[in-house]
């Protein structure tokens, strides 16, 4: 609650679901905000907005027509500068990054607890960047499978037929017996897996090929 004298962060709350708004919007008023209106229909987001200048606008991403629901946030975004925060069911890697790259400030799941939703709807209301502990390791582990991808696109086949015998604990001439090339060859091998896994020896080749998912 706010405290006597305290200005309430007007919130307008965007939400196509009667119920589920009725319910963000009781929370938010219980937790110290004035709830400036409930918009159903995303597209007259923009109107209310320049209407109610509100202090933070909270939307689910998920709703109607996702792509044009986020069109409309980075629109609001860009003319009001007003800090939107997602709220929404939808918490996948491509839901978080879109809501991200589309002006929201923050993203917390609907099955966040009463005090987690309150602190992000607080954070972005005051201009701080706020990802619920669910949205941040679904951005992580996306992060984590793009480097994964990356490495395994960057390793040739015979580099990666290489780095598999070197984790058999292969020397050079074995490797090169083994696929039949040269010792020279299987020497640049080494070096290039060594250098595209930014590894110092072998054994941190292997190491970090097997963090990365690479080898089992």
């Amino acid at each position: 609650m706010a405290s006597r004298g305290q200005t309430r962060i007007k919130v307008l709350v965007v939400e196509d679901q009667p119920v589920v708004a009725h319910g963000i919007s009781r929370c938010l008023v219980d937790h110290g905000f004035e709830l400036a209106g409930i918009v159903s229909d995303v597209q007259s987001l923009a109107t209310h907005v320049e209407l109610h200048r509100p202090g933070l606008v909270v939307i689910d991403t998920a709703m109607q027509n996702r792509t044009r629901t986020l069109a409309v946030i980075d629109d609001v975004v860009s003319s009001y500068a007003t800090p939107v925060l997602a709220f929404t069911a939808d918490v996948s890697l491509v839901s978080v990054q879109s809501a991200l790259e589309n002006g929201c400030l923050g993203v917390v799941p609907r099955s966040a607890t009463v005090e987690a939703f309150v602190a992000g709807a607080h954070a972005v209301a005051g201009g701080e960047r706020h990802l619920h502990q669910r949205a941040l390791a679904v951005l992580l582990q996306g992060i984590q499978s793009a480097e994964v991808s990356h490495e395994v696109r960057e390793l040739s086949g015979r580099e990666f037929s290489v780095l598999e015998l070197i984790a058999e604990g292969m020397t050079n001439a074995a490797i090169g017996e083994q696929l039949g090339i040269s010792h020279a060859t299987v020497k640049t091998h080494v070096e290039n897996v060594l250098h595209k896994l930014n590894a110092t020896d072998r054994a941190h080749a292997v190491s970090r090929a097997m963090r990365l998912g690479m080898l089992r």
